[in-house]
């Protein structure tokens, strides 16, 4: 567990492909989000979830609502985290990515520096995970600008700023789950 970082699981979407609330959908017997939770648990000092809606499986002080209208994506989450961070740095981590990486945290800041980068996103054969980005929060400012002049991609945003890529190999660690269908195939193939 590193104890300089705190974790931030994204749980503010509309969940539309699944009809339903993503964090509220069951994996076996556990919530998306309690897989999640768990996993980023063992990793971090603390974790608050993002989300517009209440999830009475954790307690109400460790969730917080995006601080902007109109719910304009992933970014806003970002943007809430880090607007109420009390660590330097953030992992964030999607609310439907149920088998994330156990070193993900210890991997990602091995590349902290003084003057290096302050954004690490893992890099899963050639292609950038942002919403898993390890993220310092001096770059909420930033951030607060990219929004406002309408940016939406967290890509774009990352790479605008000093940002560094870590290569992962599992692709598994790093599947989320959109809709029913995928919550049947993850069930079957983990049951056989």
């Amino acid at each position: 567990m590193n104890s300089e970082i705190e974790g931030v699981i994204l749980a503010g979407g509309k969940s539309k492909r699944m009809g339903t609330n993503k964090s509220l959908v069951k994996l076996n017997t556990k919530y998306l989000i309690e897989h999640v939770y768990n996993r980023l648990n063992k990793q971090v000092a603390n974790i608050s979830i993002n989300t517009n809606t209440i999830i009475r499986t954790f307690p109400k002080n460790i969730q917080f609502q995006d601080r902007i209208p109109n719910n304009p994506g992933p970014l806003a989450g970002i943007q809430a985290g880090l607007f109420y961070a009390k660590k330097n740095w953030v992992q964030f981590c999607p609310n439907d990515s149920p088998f994330l990486p156990n070193n993900l945290v210890n991997k990602l800041s091995n590349y902290i520096d003084k003057n290096g980068p302050t954004i690490i996103v893992p890099l899963l054969f050639g292609r950038i995970e942002p919403v898993f980005m390890l993220c310092h929060r001096s770059l909420l400012k930033n951030l607060e600008e990219f929004i406002g002049t309408g940016g939406r991609k967290m890509e774009s945003w990352i790479k605008i700023n000093n940002y560094k890529t870590v290569p992962f190999f599992n692709q598994k660690a790093f599947t989320n789950i959109n809709n029913l269908t995928e919550l049947k195939e993850i069930e079957k193939t983990k049951n056989k």
